[in-house]
């Protein structure tokens, strides 16, 4: 069971208040949502369309502070997590969840004054469509917040690229270990684990947005550093897996831990992540 369910299952003012502190058990998510913060501070009244919304747990929390939110995703049994923890937080009026394909979304023109499309867009298979449909949904100087992998992102523990083969043998995944390097093996890795199907380069997918009337306010690699080290370790040693049990427990707990570090890695100038985070701004209309 997703971990918002049995947040809402605590009573009310305690569940509002530790369900953002969920976010720092994921330290990607972490990081993304610290960069979104700065562009969200009052949302009361806002209409926020999360593209990809799985669970909903890092969306809830601004239905939370007054905005009404629409989530759409493909995954019905995550659907249903969103609509039972939102339920729990007394927020189910102010949320509506649907399935619905990001490159078609069921949504009017020019109504939402932020889209959020967290680490979604590299799963769609038209990812222009997609594009395109964001766009469009937002009103006249809407924001959009997009968090993509990042095509450029470099191995940032390149010890492992040193080990002595049989070492490699022993402490990598099979499939890492057998690859022409620990990178490829990595993201052969993640592109069959998480349904990969490409990745983005900073200055391409800047102007696609532009294209499509969007002015880039921010752009930022992030997950670089300390974050890149423990994504890595988490997804090429043996025994690490995130499916459950300690891996999973341990993949928290460090994220929890080392969030200070990974924010600071991620600060410093020249990063090279494994995500890239957008900020774009629909062109106002002139009169």
């Amino acid at each position: 069971m997703s971990l918002g369910p049995r947040f809402a299952r605590l009573p009310r003012p305690l569940a509002r208040r530790l369900l953002p502190w969920l976010r720092y058990l994921n330290l990607m998510r972490a990081l993304e949502l610290r960069l979104m913060a700065p562009w969200v501070r009052e949302v009361d009244s806002w209409r926020i369309l999360d593209v990809g919304c799985g669970h909903g747990l890092y969306s809830l929390p601004l239905a939370g502070q007054g905005a009404s939110l629409l989530g759409c995703d493909l995954g019905l049994d995550s659907l249903g997590a969103a609509v039972h923890t939102a339920e729990g937080l007394a927020l189910a009026g102010r949320t509506l969840f649907l399935a619905a394909d990001g490159a078609a979304l069921p949504v009017v023109v020019g109504s939402f004054d932020l889209v959020i499309c967290n680490c979604v867009l590299e799963h769609i298979a038209d990812d222009g469509a997609a594009l395109a449909a964001m766009a469009r949904s937002l009103r006249p100087g809407g924001l959009l917040f997009l968090s993509v992998d990042n095509a450029e992102h470099g191995l940032a523990m390149g010890v492992l690229e040193r080990l002595p083969e049989r070492v490699k043998t022993w402490l990598l995944r099979p499939s890492v270990a057998g690859a022409a390097s620990v990178e490829a093996g990595l993201d052969a890795r993640l592109d069959q684990l998480y349904s990969i199907l490409r990745r983005y380069r900073q200055d391409e997918l800047a102007a696609r947005l532009q294209a499509l009337g969007l002015s880039v306010l921010d752009s930022h690699p992030y997950l670089s550093g300390v974050g890149a080290a423990q994504y890595e370790l988490f997804h090429t040693v043996r025994g690490l897996g995130l499916e459950g049990g300690l891996g999973r427990f341990l993949y928290m707990l460090s994220s929890l831990l080392l969030y200070p570090l990974a924010a600071w890695s991620d600060d410093r100038p020249d990063v090279q992540g494994h995500g890239l985070a957008f900020v774009a701004r629909k062109g106002t209309v002139r009169s």
